[in-house]
């Protein structure tokens, strides 16, 4: 990707943000971005092991394509690290989907918060109007 094409995107996703923290969000919306976080980090999980696992072909052929060739070795011992790299970037990835559905779930729930708070205000002040009614009919 080139520096241009993520800058846009980096844009795009701060212009999406705004949307979404902007406004009220509903649990609907909430749910929605959450689903399209998992469908991307699937994604990435996908390509990550469609990596791994070429990765483990070509490193099987060279074992048995070895001699004692001093480059082969290197070979070799350049796809065992990049193996361990891999691994540990997919762990990497499993811990950011980790808390970013922490981070999602904690979203929803602070949404239920407010708006049950927002719904006792109402309540609170539809009683207190109810009884200045109330007042006024006795007088």
């Amino acid at each position: 990707m080139t520096h241009n094409n993520q800058k846009q995107n980096n844009q795009k996703q701060k212009q999406k943000d705004t949307q979404l923290f902007g406004k009220n969000i509903t649990d609907v919306e909430l749910g929605q971005e959450l689903g399209s976080i998992h469908q991307e980090i699937s994604q990435l999980s996908q390509n990550l092991s469609q990596l791994q696992n070429s990765q483990q072909g070509s490193q099987q052929s060279s074992q048995t394509n070895q001699a004692s060739n001093p480059l082969m070795q290197q070979m070799q011992s350049f796809g065992s690290q990049a193996q361990q790299q891999m691994q540990q970037t997919d762990q990497q990835v499993q811990q950011s989907i980790q808390q970013a559905m922490q981070q999602a779930l904690e979203g929803i729930q602070a949404n239920q918060a407010m708006q049950q708070m927002y719904q006792a205000i109402q309540q609170g002040q539809q009683a207190q109007q109810s009884s200045g009614q109330q007042g006024q009919n006795h007088q």
